[in-house]
């Protein structure tokens, strides 16, 4: 049926994995060391990637992919018999850590990435041995049909509200574009009032309540949000159209381009201050003065779409968004307005940036209904990049951001994976081929 068929292997020479050998039968071979570099935004381009210090990513994610779901199933079948012949080199964590996360590097860019997904969100051999299985055994009548590609992201930006310290801790620990960003932001406020912002962060230090002091709370929650940002696009994901609740309106609009990473910061000091001040005649003086200080910041007109938080509407290009505009009281956001924004702007995931994930349940809630009246009908898929403690412990393992990216890679977001080792020196190994699910076709 076919002319002749040529293949061509070329293999480049390297040394054998831990010394070599064979282990049941399976030969050990990997790829040199490949350094994966850390893409910081233009904010902190000029900062160095943090390198020593940060702890090891306590969570990885393994992606499989397939034209079907029995080829899925099989799939994750077989990586379980991959583990299975590694048994021995898995038995120790210290062991096992460098192999499987070499193993979700080479799975990540090494694999083409079909409709058919599921992430697998692991923190050890035991847990993705689990997760596989739970794979594996789906039974075959509960085949879901190929899966639509998403397009249409949406940031959602959370208010102060939803802060608690030790935010953000563990991916400031593993995350080297999470450091810069919030490293750069310490500074800025180190100089100006010789004060640590990520103590008061990480360790509730600080002055008149710490981050329940608005002048803490407020800078605290933007420069996060602005970090969650960076993260997302380290891995691919940009927002199409912004939206923000109260002081997340300031992070939206930094994501939005209408002005940079250290402008956005001043502006959100500048407002906690001014919501310290009790007595309105001082507010009112203090408010000018802040205004006249903010002056040579340069507003540019939302490089995408910016959601007004009080009407619920796209902001008009025209408007101003100088400094008077951000010094004015913001109330909550028009979450009814705003969730019909997004409907009609064709939003397909929702991203919830910063701490907590209050704000995305309520959006959802409000999100309007369709034409058949069912509840939540035709309602995006609601992420939160940093849930609280209290309601998911993933934020207290360090996994948060990868449960969250897991389901955007199985709604069929085209990401960059290798955003995930950004830092590290990984190798590619040996894994499963795609299991082909062969027909007899007679003639």
């Amino acid at each position: 049926m076919s002319g002749t068929n040529a293949h061509v292997v070329v293999e480049g020479y390297g040394n054998l994995m831990d010394g070599g050998g064979v282990n049941d039968g399976v030969e050990r071979f990997a790829s040199a060391a490949w350094p994966v570099p850390v893409s910081l935004p233009e904010s902190v381009a000029d900062t160095p990637p943090a390198g020593d210090g940060l702890t090891e990513r306590k969570a990885r994610l393994l992606p499989l992919s397939a034209k079907s779901d029995a080829a899925l199933r099989s799939l994750a079948r077989q990586y379980l018999s991959w583990l299975d012949k590694r048994a021995v080199d898995l038995s120790s964590d210290a062991n096992a850590a460098p192999i499987l996360a070499d193993m979700a590097w080479t799975a990540s860019v090494g694999r083409s990435h079909f409709a058919h997904r599921a992430a697998v969100v692991f923190r050890d051999a035991a847990s993705l041995r689990d997760r596989l299985a739970a794979l594996a055994e789906l039974n075959d009548t509960r085949d879901k049909p190929e899966a639509q590609l998403a397009a249409n992201v949406a940031f959602l930006y959370g208010g102060e509200g939803s802060r608690w310290v030790g935010m953000g801790a563990a991916l400031y620990e593993s995350e080297p574009l999470v450091r810069a960003i919030l490293d750069r932001c310490d500074a800025v406020l180190r100089a100006q009032r010789d004060a640590s912002l990520l103590e008061v962060m990480f360790e509730g230090g600080g002055e008149d309540g710490g981050l329940d002091d608005p002048a803490w709370g407020q800078p605290a929650v933007y420069a996060l949000g602005c970090a969650l940002t960076a993260l997302w696009a380290s891995v691919g994901i940009h927002p199409g159209v912004v939206l923000g609740d109260g002081l997340g309106e300031i992070a939206a609009a930094q994501a939005a381009g209408v002005f940079g990473l250290e402008d956005g910061l001043r502006i959100a000091l500048a407002r906690g201050a001014l919501m310290t001040s009790r007595p309105e005649s001082d507010r009112a003086r203090l408010r000018d003065d802040l205004e006249a200080a903010l002056a040579d910041i340069s507003f540019n007109r939302p490089a995408l779409a910016l959601i007004n938080s009080v009407t619920g509407h796209v902001t008009d290009p025209a408007s101003p968004l100088d400094a008077a505009h951000w010094l004015r009281p913001i109330p909550r956001a028009e979450l009814e307005a705003g969730a019909a924004t997004l409907s009609d702007l064709g939003a397909d995931i929702v991203l919830e940036i910063g701490p907590g994930g209050a704000l995305g349940r309520q959006l959802r809630a409000a999100w309007p209904k369709k034409s058949n009246g069912a509840k939540g009908a035709g309602s995006p898929l609601v992420l939160s990049s940093l849930p609280h403690p209290a309601d998911d412990d993933s934020a207290g393992r360090g996994s948060a951001f990868v449960e969250a990216l897991a389901p955007a890679y199985e709604a069929g977001l085209t990401l960059s994976l290798d955003g995930l080792f950004a830092g590290e020196a990984r190798r590619r190994i040996s894994l499963p081929g795609y299991p082909f699910q062969r027909r007899r076709h007679w003639i």
